[in-house]
């Protein structure tokens, strides 16, 4: 029988056997500096705090920090092996395929992490809820309103995908400082997109008198009308709904997978 050399879910068991057998120590060490940070800072701001109670609002900043900054910095290190020369050839000779050693690390550094990033957050909101509660017989106040609509509250994940697998690609281009190269790619990117805007919005109203300020690049901008008496009277133009329709169904379905893919494929060119 020919061996499949795409996928074998007994292979690809074994490979997670040997992964976490080599990683589980620093899996484990930074589990726990992830629980241990997220107990320390509410406790720091309440004791900070003094007598005021604390509130989820108060918690909000160091939940988006941690999920993004540490999601990001996990990530960026996936793939490590590729930039030593010994370790790049003992993992590429691994008798496992390229596609199962990607899904590995997508699984961990993607998945893995926000389950254990919000299982961490949730420990340190108990602790710092049964502290107070038992200092100021109060609980946490939930009363955290920022995009109150579900909706609204599942693209941050749609955007933490993204990023994650922009981060994960960056991982199969830069092996070394990856996470500041791709931070650095991305920038240099999305200047490039906002400069390219610039030049449409030239096109579209000119340089002479009109003046186009605050907007979202190739989605809406405001237009001061240099014939209003106030000079402040603006104009409000949008991309029309079912265009924003395509931008959303793109963020949420299609933007992430195809960057996995192109991770897939560049990681695949490695192999011996």
């Amino acid at each position: 029988m020919k061996q499949n050399n795409f996928f074998d879910l007994h292979r690809m068991q074994l490979y997670l056997q040997k992964h976490f057998t080599e990683t589980y120590r620093f899996y484990l060490l930074a589990t726990g500096s992830l629980v241990g940070i997220m107990i320390m800072v509410p406790i720091l701001m309440m004791t900070l705090g003094k007598n005021d109670a604390l509130q989820l609002i108060d918690l909000a900043p160091t939940y988006y920090i941690g999920l993004f900054g540490g999601g990001l910095l996990f990530t960026g290190r996936s793939f490590g092996e590729l930039g030593n020369k010994e370790k790049c050839v003992d993992y590429l000779l691994l008798p496992a395929s390229q596609f199962e050693k990607f899904i590995t690390l997508l699984f961990t550094s993607t998945i893995g992490f926000l389950v254990v990033y919000h299982l961490a957050f949730y420990t340190g909101y108990l602790v710092a809820d049964a502290i107070q509660f038992s200092v100021q017989h109060q609980h946490i106040q939930t009363n955290y309103t920022f995009l109150s609509d579900p909706d609204e509250k599942t693209y941050v994940y749609y955007c933490y995908f993204i990023l994650q697998a922009l981060f994960l690609l960056g991982a199969t281009y830069y092996h070394k400082y990856s996470f500041i190269k791709t931070l650095l790619s991305i920038f240099i990117f999305l200047f490039g997109m906002a400069m390219l805007n610039c030049v449409f919005l030239f096109c579209l109203f000119g340089t002479e008198k009109s003046i186009w300020k605050r907007g979202v690049p190739f989605v809406m901008i405001n237009v001061l009308d240099p014939k209003a008496a106030y000079s402040w009277t603006t104009t409000t133009y949008v991309i029309p709904q079912w265009l924003r329709d395509i931008y959303l169904f793109a963020i949420r379905f299609l933007i992430a997978p195809a960057i996995w893919t192109i991770a897939y494929f560049r990681l695949k060119d490695k192999e011996i």
